[in-house]
């Protein structure tokens, strides 16, 4: 029987699934979909369920409901060999290998965040790729608002209440927009120590205009929300500007500007996955699998390509953009390719041209155009007519009904604002600092030691009328804090990048529970205590 294997369980194997299926309970086809996520996340809803609006689980669909009656394989993709035929993937557990066969491959793995795009990012940023990281984000905003309304520092309070989104793209600018609207409305409700006027969201954007995926079709489109926009009090867009680097309390901009803020979400800046950057397959310029009209990749009749790792030609020129309508009806082409390979038939082409372009900026507004309807619709009509094809296109019934029910509550009975953050099982962070930024600073109490990898600090002593010294420089493979993590004091100096400066940053749990496990570090920490000069000194006890 011929076996399909598809690696990534999007929109592409989705609708690539559908299409099987008669073949698949008729025993003519065997499918298999690998993923590392044993659900699909529906991205489109991901801004509502970010500001409470929808439930966490609302936007997934279990993986097995989707795929069946073919199977499903819960794994990482470890490497692909296309000249023998063969994928090896590993489960999460503990790594252990399996070696999957197929006479048919599709390609559907996405695109990952490029966490290199500038300092700071994988260390800071909120990222919108993955569910766990939209989950985090969901989080972060609450906590915000809880942390700003028990602050008294006015300049700790702005620092917390500033929302940066990176990124016009239609994600960029729904988040910006259901933050708009999500913000005020909960802090008004139940955050009386807030006032609405210190919440600030900046929308950055390295393009001239807003949702760069629409080209040069439909510029009203991006008029209508640079406009929405505009006029919003509490949005600021930044256009012709990128993020230069980010950290815990500021994104700088690549104009210089300099943003404090707590919270930075990414919506912007894709690279391929490493499994298949590997691959020896011919690539566009923003290293996208290069496919021929009919999805397959160039030079291979039995593998497949679609959704946001491949180029598929359009008939009209250029091509599919990375949005799930397409990479769904490019999942659709494949099912009946394979199926017409089967046979032995002609293969059709791509032929889709886009059913419209639609746009959210929250408070129920919307921007709407379908093809070959030649009216605009802008607003609550707008809104509807967005809403509407987010729910035709949710993959599973089930999943209809529970986002109806959510959307009726919230009618009724308001948002959603649970922070539920989770522990991390251990507090070892990666973070990154700018040149002039403070790592710790005098007074704190110290919960964490940092070891630092790249880049150089310095040890600043604050003399009388404000002046300040500098007692010691430390660079790679040296380490600071230690005493306020084992002896739980404040800290009398302040430590400052003077380069930029990445470090891992271990709290305090985490730090005792690496030295109790090892004689050799606590009797090396031991030392250092003992010899190291008295810069911290006890918090004052209540």
């Amino acid at each position: 029987m011929p076996h399909v294997l598809c690696l990534g369980g999007g929109y592409v194997a989705i609708n690539l699934a559908r299409v099987l299926r008669s073949r698949l309970r008729a025993g003519r086809v065997r499918l298999t979909v690998v993923s590392n996520e044993n659900f699909q996340c529906f991205h489109g809803l991901v801004p509502e369920m970010l500001t409470g609006t929808l439930q966490p689980t609302d936007m997934l669909s279990p993986a097995r409901r989707l795929f069946a009656p073919g199977d499903f394989i819960n794994a990482e993709v470890q490497s692909i060999d296309l000249d023998g035929r063969r994928v090896t993937v590993a489960r999460q557990l503990d790594g252990r290998t399996l070696e999957l066969t197929y006479d048919h491959l599709v390609l559907s793995l996405g695109m990952t965040e490029h966490l290199g795009r500038f300092p700071g990012l994988a260390e800071h940023a909120l990222r919108l790729k993955s569910y766990a990281a939209c989950f985090a984000a969901r989080n972060q905003f609450v906590e915000m608002l809880e942390l700003a309304d028990m602050e008294p520092d006015p300049v700790e309070r702005r620092r917390l209440l500033t929302f940066v989104v990176v990124g016009g793209s239609f994600a960029g600018c729904e988040v910006a927009g259901e933050l708009s609207e999500f913000l005020p409305l909960v802090a008004r409700a139940h955050f009386p120590n807030i006032e609405i006027r210190e919440i600030r969201i900046v929308l950055v954007a390295a393009t001239p205009k807003l949702l760069p995926e629409l080209g040069s079709r439909e510029p009203w489109t991006s008029q209508y929300v640079e406009s929405a926009f505009a006029r919003d009090p509490l949005i600021e867009v930044r256009l012709h500007t990128k993020l230069a680097s980010a950290s815990s309390e500021e994104a700088i901009l690549s104009d210089g500007t300099r943003i404090p803020t707590r919270t930075v979400v990414s919506c912007a800046g894709m690279s391929a996955v490493p499994v298949i950057a590997g691959l020896e397959v011919p690539r566009d310029a923003q290293q996208r699998i290069i496919t021929d009209q009919f999805a397959r990749v160039d030079g291979r009749t039995n593998v497949w390509a679609g959704g946001d790792c491949a180029a598929v030609p359009l008939a009209g020129g250029g091509t599919a953009p990375g949005l799930a309508i397409w990479a769904m009806t490019v999942g659709q082409l494949i099912g009946r390719n394979i199926g017409r390979t089967l046979d032995q038939a002609r293969l059709a082409p791509y032929r889709f041209t886009g059913l419209g372009d639609a746009c959210a900026v929250g408070h129920r507004r919307a921007i709407a155009k379908l093809n070959g309807v030649p009216i605009r619709l802008t607003g609550t009509a707008a809104w509807l007519v967005w809403r509407a094809f987010m729910l035709l296109y949710l993959p599973l019934w089930e999943k209809k009904c529970r986002v109806l029910y959510s959307w009726l509550m919230t009618a009724i009975v308001g948002r959603d604002f649970l922070n539920l953050r989770a522990d991390a099982p251990m507090n070892v962070t990666r973070v990154f600092f700018d040149a002039g930024q403070d790592i710790v600073r005098e007074g704190d109490v110290g919960t964490s030691l940092f070891l630092i990898q790249e880049g150089e600090v310095e040890v600043i002593k604050r003399g009388e009328g404000g002046t300040e010294t500098q007692v010691a420089t430390l660079g790679p493979g040296q380490q600071f804090g230690e005493v306020a993590v084992f002896q739980r004091v404040r800290r009398t100096a302040t430590v400052r990048a003077t380069t930029s400066a990445r470090l891992v940053q271990i709290r305090r749990e985490a730090a005792t529970l690496i030295a109790g496990a090892s004689d050799a570090l606590h009797a090396s920490l031991s030392r250092r205590l003992h010899s190291a000069p008295e810069t911290e000194t006890p918090p004052p006890r209540s």
